[in-house]
């Protein structure tokens, strides 16, 4: 079992960027010394309550150098609205200057920021391009010359440089809310990142049937491959403290996040364009806190945590956690408590 963190780096208005970039930074320190597996961080553009990541390979390259052994990657790389020659540079050069600790993941991203109208992709062929993208990836990390005649890319030999540090090359995940991407995943027989924090516990063990499945059916073997489970968390000495001292910034995660939906829904409309089909599933009404306790989260106790982990585990067979102390507002000192509780509580006993 692996454990890891996630995080999209919310910032109010009102609250310095700085500050927040700083909070993350010893956070991931603390990190480092608990011995979390990996920290993950989100790619996400043109929306800046949401996310400060819209350049996140810079901030992976500070974090490398206040670190020592926690693995870093860009969950998820949002491919289709990149060139993947660039991702590849940018992801060996953080590999050289973290001395090989280099992760990589790929998906469709946050959509709903208007990435994909700012940088010029078209929704249609997000899965289709990121395969695509994976391959050039993957060849431009182990061929001294790249050469490439694809659907998307068409690239003439050229030395892709600097080459990853770390031999074996480090393993694809992908990360994907819908059972397209699913779908994608096993056909490409990488492994998979789903989030608990948008499905409801049904569809999560849905989507982990339909990748087992998949996997198997385009003949990759179902345990040579890693699923990991994105899980807000949040812990204190008794439930009640927990929930007491997390709601309002987990909830306003939640609220963030609805209004980037709703706003990007009704920008579409004004501009006479459709929703993305990948898109309409996606919540439009906000969820109330006694769900996200219920069935979006892990908010308790430690001995609240140890069970509902061990459940999940059971029902989906991950082996990968990726746990998300800092979601929304929840503040820093108490993100801090929340992580070491976890590291000296709920670790060992899962």
């Amino acid at each position: 079992m692996k454990f890891s963190l996630f995080t999209e780096i919310q910032c109010p208005q009102g609250s310095s960027p700085a500050a927040r970039l700083e909070e993350f930074m010893e956070q991931a320190e603390l990190a480092d010394r608990l011995v979390f597996s990996a920290y993950w961080i989100a790619e996400i553009h043109c929306q800046p309550k949401f996310s400060l990541l819209s350049a996140p390979y810079v901030v992976l390259g500070a974090v490398a150098q206040r670190t020592k052994r926690l693995r870093l990657g860009v969950a998820v790389n949002t491919l289709p609205v990149h060139h993947p020659v660039q991702l590849a540079e940018q992801a060996a050069m953080l590999d050289l200057v973290s001395n090989g600790r280099m992760e990589f993941a790929a998906g469709g991203g946050h959509p709903h920021s208007r990435a994909y109208e700012c940088f010029g992709a078209d929704h249609k062929s997000t899965h289709d391009s990121m395969a695509e993208g994976l391959q050039i990836i993957r060849k431009a990390w182990s061929e001294e010359t790249l050469t490439f005649d694809g659907k998307f890319f068409q690239i003439p030999e050229v030395i892709v440089n600097p080459k990853p540090l770390q031999k074996p090359l480090p393993p694809f995940y992908m990360a994907t809310s819908s059972l397209d991407g699913v779908e994608v995943a096993a056909r490409l027989g990488i492994n998979l990142f789903l989030p608990i924090h948008t499905r409801s516990p049904e569809q999560v063990t849905e989507y982990t049937a339909a990748y087992r499945d998949g996997l198997k059916q385009h003949g990759h073997d179902p345990k040579a491959r890693e699923l990991g489970l994105l899980i807000p968390i949040h812990l204190a000495k008794t439930t009640a403290e927990a929930k007491s001292r997390c709601e309002a910034g987990v909830m306003s995660y939640f609220k963030t996040i609805l209004d980037l939906r709703l706003d990007y829904t009704e920008w579409l409309n004004r501009r006479g364009v459709e929703l993305p089909a990948r898109l309409r599933t996606a919540a439009g009404a906000m969820v109330g806190f006694d769900t996200v306790c219920e069935k979006h989260a892990v908010i308790g106790d430690s001995s609240l945590a140890v069970e509902k982990l061990k459940e999940l585990v059971h029902k989906t067979g991950a082996t990968n956690l990726l746990t998300w102390f800092n979601i929304g507002t929840v503040p820093h000192p108490a993100v801090k408590a929340s992580m070491e509780q976890f590291a000296a509580e709920v670790m060992p006993k899962i």
